[in-house]
């Protein structure tokens, strides 16, 4: 494998702590790798005794199935490639009783979170689900911030921190109490742990010898203690990231981990990836030009040795619906005259609402296109239903899978003994399942209801049994035994939805099978590995990447991290948008930066952007502003089609002022 000088010095850097800033297209995922090969080989570590830690489940196994190609099959199961989550999940499942937790704990997605929280809040918030949501995710940033509901409770001072941290500490009694973990735990668990136990701590440092951080710019607070935690005895570890690439703030990210290793790790070896593989000169120095507007604690400047490419073309159309139809004309030329595929192209923008224009022109002109980033295919209510079966049928102490399917398909188990099973489990502290068959309930339960919840009962332990026999076998029978595609079929009633429904439930039940099954990446799973994986969605990538169709590509801007097109459009260039309102109010324009940065680094050959002279926004029509984006890029470097005079575009930042002060009381309504 070709690589130049510098990606040589960040492979043979080992001795202490190094950081690799790699730059948009300069080929990190190669260093990573090589540097994997490098350890084994030259330095003699022991493949188990090294971690790569990346963000994305897709990541992780790109990295396997390149590192297989090379090592060969025999050293895959013991490296240890995978998400921060999953680390997390295999220290705690190795230091339990540390922990205080059974084996056999539930792991919460974000819906059975705020479910509970639904629960526990009723009678204050009256099923509010705003106020629900920002309790969610205050209480995912204490976690991430290492903070337990004790010092929530004490850092509180207004009312609603006062009650959000009171309800977290009622939330977090209930998880320790139904041996529940939710994701945030999967961190804020072994990192506390570690912290506080050097025992532990030592015992992981020597499991743990070389550790390598993938996408390091992504790592929010929890995740940076636990990198040092884990990397305390040697400091040997390698984290590669681009700091101009930070655009997750508000999931957690601090891009101000970069400045806390100079003061933790002195001693870091610092490696500036710069060379660019990927995009054309002239777009480099655009990307290089606009990010030199933020504050930066390391420098560097993107260089290629490519062609320096065509001017960037900003298209001024009328509105959305002209936005749409202009960029669809263009593509479908554009690819006729250079005889192009569809998935050369990608559409980009600021948030999911925009593609709805452009998917209505693509169904008009019969184009196949692809939205990512949008849904998640876990989301979806057929697989939430088939996961919640393959939680209960696992572990019977599962209430929340168990009030989610004890009804799907109908087995007419009414809500008043649903709630009267409910008040006798808290009652006897057992979980809802284990209820059921108490000697006593039917004094609570009328015999005709009674009788149904038995059933149910009996059949679960029945699939169970059929399940330690034989995993595949009962798989078939439990999709064939409740008729679950047959009620998809009689329940939904657009063909489109169905159809679409019934493909995925067909791909969930072909992943499981190949799960058990193992193949040379992966060892046969047991049905608990499988829904971990699933819960971690460790399982979640392509399998069929060979066999994509030749699709357009439509994804907002934040889904794009990481891929690459030919040639991009970055649509909706206006103040407001690109910069959104949020980060102008809240004084965050470096991140929207980064964010616009993101967008031009995907482009290798031509890049667009895109205005509208008027836009739609929550039923009322403004005349749009350029972008003040578009100010700071080199003049010469661009075209402007169907331009906006001069002196509008040159007083786009004053321009701005009363269209966002618009916006923003239009916003304050909903």
């Amino acid at each position: 494998m070709n690589l130049n000088i510098i990606q040589q010095q960040a492979i043979q850097c080992i001795k202490g702590p190094c950081l690799v800033l790699a730059g948009a297209g300069s080929g990190k995922t190669k260093v990573i790798i090589n540097k994997i090969i490098y350890l084994i080989h030259k330095c003699n570590y022991n493949i188990e005794n090294i971690a790569a830690m990346t963000f994305t489940n897709k990541a992780a196994q790109e990295m396997k199935f390149r590192i297989a190609s090379i090592l060969g099959e025999k050293y895959l199961n013991k490296l240890k490639i995978s998400t921060f989550h999953t680390l997390g999940m295999e220290i705690i499942k190795s230091e339990l009783q540390y922990l205080n937790r059974s084996a056999n704990f539930v792991l919460f997605d974000e819906y059975d979170q705020l479910n509970l929280l639904d629960d526990i809040t009723v009678s204050k918030f009256k099923k509010n689900k705003l106020l629900l949501k920002q309790l969610l995710l205050t209480i995912s940033r204490w976690k991430t911030q290492l903070i337990n509901p004790q010092e929530a409770q004490t850092r509180a001072k207004t009312d609603i921190e006062h009650i959000f941290s009171n309800y977290y500490s009622i939330y977090n009694k209930h998880l320790f109490t139904h041996n529940i973990l939710d994701f945030d735990d999967l961190i804020y668990l072994p990192t506390l742990l570690l912290r506080n136990n050097t025992d532990i701590q030592t015992r992981w440092n020597e499991r743990i010898q070389y550790f390598l951080v993938d996408e390091y710019q992504d790592t929010n607070t929890s995740q940076y203690e636990f990198i040092k935690l884990l990397s305390n005895k040697r400091s040997d570890f390698t984290l590669v990231g681009d700091d101009d690439q930070s655009i997750y703030s508000w999931r957690g990210a601090c891009v101000q981990n970069f400045s806390l290793l100079k003061t933790d790790f002195p001693n870091i070896t610092i490696i500036k990836m710069e060379q660019n593989y990927r995009s054309t000169g002239r777009i480099l120095k655009v990307a290089n030009i606009l990010i030199s507007n933020n504050n930066h604690e390391f420098k560097k400047k993107l260089f290629s040795k490519l062609d320096y490419g065509s001017k960037i073309k900003i298209l001024v159309v009328e509105n959305e619906e002209k936005e749409a139809k202009k960029i669809i004309e263009v593509i479908n030329s554009h690819k006729n005259s250079y005889n192009n595929k569809y998935s050369d192209y990608a559409i980009l923008y600021r948030g999911n609402y925009q593609a709805r224009w452009f998917e209505k022109e693509l169904i008009k002109n019969d184009i196949e296109y692809e939205i990512s980033g949008s849904n998640s295919f876990f989301a979806r209510s057929e697989i939430k239903d088939l996961l919640a079966y393959l939680r209960l049928i696992n572990n019977q102490n599962d209430d929340v899978a168990f009030l989610r399917i004890v009804n799907i398909p109908s087995r007419t188990i009414g809500t008043i003994t649903l709630r009267k099973l409910m008040e006798w489990s808290i009652l006897h502290k057992k979980s809802l399942f284990c209820s059921i068959l108490d000697i006593g309930l039917q004094t609570k339960i009328n015999r005709y209801s009674l009788k149904k919840l038995q059933n149910f009962s009996f059949w679960i332990k029945n699939i169970s049994e059929q399940f330690k026999i034989s995993p595949e076998i009962g798989l078939k029978e439990l999709i064939v035994q409740i008729n679950y595609k047959e009620w998809i079929i009689k329940s939904i009633k657009d063909n489109h939805k169905v159809q679409s429904s019934l493909n995925n439930i067909d791909l969930f039940l072909k992943w499981i099978i190949e799960m058990f099954k193992g193949n040379y990446i992966q060892k046969p799973m047991n049905l608990s590995q499988i829904i971990t994986n699933f819960m971690l969605r460790d399982m979640f990538y392509d399998i069929d990447q060979s066999k994509k169709k030749d699709k357009l590509q439509l994804m907002t801007l934040h889904a794009s991290k990481g891929l690459e097109f030919k040639y991009v459009f970055i649509v909706g260039m206006e103040e407001g948008i690109l910069p959104h309102y949020n980060g102008i109010n809240n004084d965050n324009l470096d991140e929207e930066r980064r964010l616009i940065y993101v967008g031009i680094t995907r482009a290798k050959k031509q890049l667009v952007f895109t205005i509208c002279k008027k836009r739609n926004q929550y039923g009322q029509i403004y005349n749009a502003i350029p972008s003040r984006f578009l100010l700071e890029l080199p003049q010469d470097d661009l075209c402007w089609i169907d331009q906006f005079n001069s002196s509008y575009v040159k007083n786009a930042k004053t321009l701005s002022i009363p269209y966002l002060k618009k916006i923003k009381k239009l916003l304050n309504k909903y």
